[in-house]
C-alpha cells in the first residue's frame, strides 16, 4: 500500500515541482497529465515571488514568532498582502486574532519581498 502524504507548498513550490517533473517527462518524452498542466500554467501565471524568496520569506514569517500555521505562511507567500485587511481576510477562519501591531510586523516583512 502507498502512503500519500499532504502537505501545504505555496505557488513558486508547485511551479518549481512540476517544471522539474515536465522537464524529466520530455527526456522521457512523455507528456504531464492534464490537471498538471493546468497547474503548471497557474503557477507560472500567478506565482509572485521565486522558489528562493518564498523559502526566505517563510523561514522569516517563522522567526516572527507569531505561531503562524503552515497554511496562513503558504497564503502570505502566495498573495502577498499589501494591507492590513488583507491580512485579516488570511486569518478571518481562525479563532485568534492578531493584533496590528503583529500585522505590521508582516506587512513590514512583505514589503523587503516586492
Amino acid at each position: 500500500m502507498k502512503i500519500i502524504e499532504e502537505k501545504n507548498v505555496t505557488l513558486a513550490e508547485v511551479k518549481e515541482i512540476l517544471e522539474e517533473k515536465e522537464k524529466k517527462y520530455v527526456k522521457d518524452k512523455k507528456e504531464l497529465l492534464y490537471e498538471q498542466k493546468r497547474a503548471l500554467e497557474h503557477s507560472r501565471r500567478y506565482a509572485k515571488l521565486g522558489l528562493k524568496d518564498v523559502e526566505g520569506l517563510k523561514k522569516r514569517l517563522v522567526e516572527l514568532g507569531l505561531n503562524l500555521t503552515d497554511e496562513q505562511i503558504v497564503k502570505i507567500c502566495d498573495l502577498l498582502p499589501e494591507e492590513v485587511d488583507d491580512v485579516r481576510a488570511i486569518f478571518a477562519k481562525d479563532r485568534f486574532r492578531y493584533g496590528k501591531e503583529d500585522i505590521d510586523k508582516i506587512l513590514g516583512l512583505i514589503a523587503q519581498y516586492r
